[in-house]
């Protein structure tokens, strides 16, 4: 596939960072049928630590890489995070926010349909972004591939996350950026090294 591929020549290169700015805990539940408007029985659950670029962190570690991750995490409920990226071997050096990271709801009925309920993520102010700011830049100076993956959280602009794929850009390294939407729009125009857009996400590009 492409996510095997280009995970694949990333972790190749063996030290890889990877950015996730709104992540989240995935509450999966699998029921029968989802009663919109009524009650709904869930037979198994599950959560566990996410995020597009918590996700990717996982691939790549599982293929070999030397994985560093940061973003935002909310101090109320890092727990599951912070065991995440102990079992994965990754260097954390996300930025702790007050408050809890989103809890983002999938629910999985049995004829294979599935609804996803997505929260916002928890807010960001100035002197998070400006410590997270320190820490990306710090990576650079030891680190040439970055993925920067996901939605953005409450505080966090398109115009910010691009100029941050932009800055690293003019250091020379090499950014893989996945998002969406007007953050996804800005980020092409940073002109990253690659990008990696879904249908949907290219269908909304397109039909702007």
């Amino acid at each position: 596939s492409t996510q095997s591929t280009w995970a694949s020549t990333m972790a190749k290169q063996s030290k890889v960072v990877t950015v996730t700015l709104n992540p989240a805990l995935d509450l999966t539940g699998s029921l029968n049928t989802l009663n919109v408007g009524s009650v709904s029985l869930v037979d198994q659950a599950s959560l566990h630590a996410a995020g597009k670029g918590v996700n990717v962190a996982k691939v790549l570690s599982e293929l070999g890489a030397d994985v560093t991750v940061t973003g935002f995490l909310g101090r109320n409920n890092q727990e599951p995070f912070c065991e995440l990226f102990e079992s994965i071997g990754a260097i954390d050096k996300f930025i702790r926010v007050d408050g809890s990271t989103r809890i983002n709801v999938k629910l999985v009925e049995e004829s294979g349909a599935v609804s996803d309920i997505n929260f916002p993520g928890v807010p960001v102010d100035s002197k998070a972004i400006a410590s997270f700011e320190k820490t990306l830049f710090e990576l650079a100076e030891s680190h040439d591939f970055f993925v920067i993956a996901g939605s953005l959280p409450q505080g966090i602009t398109p115009a910010m996350c691009a100029s941050w794929v932009k800055s690293l850009r003019d250091l020379g390294k090499k950014v893989l950026f996945d998002s969406s939407r007007d953050a996804l729009e800005a980020g092409i125009k940073a002109q990253p090294w690659l990008i990696k857009p879904n249908e949907e996400e290219l269908s909304h590009l397109v039909q702007k």
